[in-house]
């Protein structure tokens, strides 16, 4: 992206922080501060930087996502996140929600597309080159979220063109195998969403893999080829992030966590949690 796509944008002058707009599918992220190596959940969405970089760890694998770069997360993974910006250069980008119905729809209009296979990325991310049609796409979006009554009208039809550009990018073939249905892929997606919307409940191997259709063991390999990690891994990092959001955003106490999340010794979390953030939970506060 280009410089001048924020200049003399109210942007500009927002707080840091994550903020509404005049679309729900749109936040706008914001930061002056330096921010190393920490744990977060990134949830189906796309990353559009318009200032500023910033580095997704997934197990081994580095996404270097900038002005030159975006990245889309399909489904829902618990990265570690590196941000870099300065006072005078904040880093800013837009967090984009990705419909599912308008997704199917384009992917189905793409379904003879060829992607190359001799680099295929198996995992839930993946980073891509913004393309000048998308840097105009996302200038397109920017002056419509500053109307609340084109936003309405005009929404829709820009996220969708958008969605189109991601969708024919160079390394969008995990983006389609997501969203279509009957593949190992999507049906891995399910079982991520199930334990995204049910982390504080039991879950074990085997209602996992039936809501697969899957063997456990099948599960278990398709689960860690998409995730980097085994169902077990990921369930832990899935339910201490949301432990951190309970207890910085609600004011938890460490005990009543530790009972939401379904721990029988309250000492257990605290150490899962110091061994995940590097802070215990009392920290977690002044950790911001």
């Amino acid at each position: 992206m280009k410089k001048s796509i924020i200049e003399n944008r109210e942007i500009l002058s927002i707080e840091d922080g994550i903020h509404d707009t005049n679309l729900k599918s749109v936040k706008i992220f914001k930061t002056k501060n330096y921010e190393p190596k920490s744990p977060l959940i990134y949830d189906v969405c796309l990353i559009l930087v318009l200032q500023g970089k910033k580095i997704a760890n997934l197990a081994n694998n580095r996404f270097i996502f900038d002005c030159d770069n975006y990245l889309v997360v399909p489904t829902t993974l618990p990265l570690e996140c590196e941000t870099y910006a300065t006072k005078d250069e904040p880093f800013i980008c837009l967090i984009i929600s990705l419909d599912r119905e308008m997704m199917v729809d384009i992917i189905e209009e793409l379904k003879q597309k060829n992607f190359d296979t001799q680099n295929p990325n198996n995992m839930g991310i993946f980073s891509d080159k913004v393309t000048v049609q998308i840097e105009q796409t996302t200038e397109k979006l920017l002056d419509i979220l500053e109307s609340k009554e084109e936003s309405i009208i005009l929404g829709d039809g820009v996220l969708k063109e958008l969605f189109y550009r991601i969708a024919i990018g160079q390394n969008a073939q995990m983006l389609h195998k997501m969203f279509l249905e009957e593949n190992n892929e999507s049906k891995i997606a399910k079982a991520l969403k199930h334990i995204h919307d049910n982390y504080n409940k039991s879950l074990d191997m085997d209602s996992l893999a039936r809501i697969c259709d899957m063997s456990v063991s099948s599960f278990h390999n398709h689960f860690k080829i998409i995730t980097s990690h085994t169902p077990l891994q990921y369930i832990k990092k899935i339910r201490l992030t949301k432990a951190k959001d309970l207890l910085i955003k609600y004011d938890y106490k460490a005990v009543d966590v530790a009972n939401e999340l379904g721990y029988d010794n309250p000492s257990h979390f605290s150490r899962d949690f110091k061994n995940y953030f590097g802070y215990s939970p009392k920290e977690a506060k002044a950790s911001l």
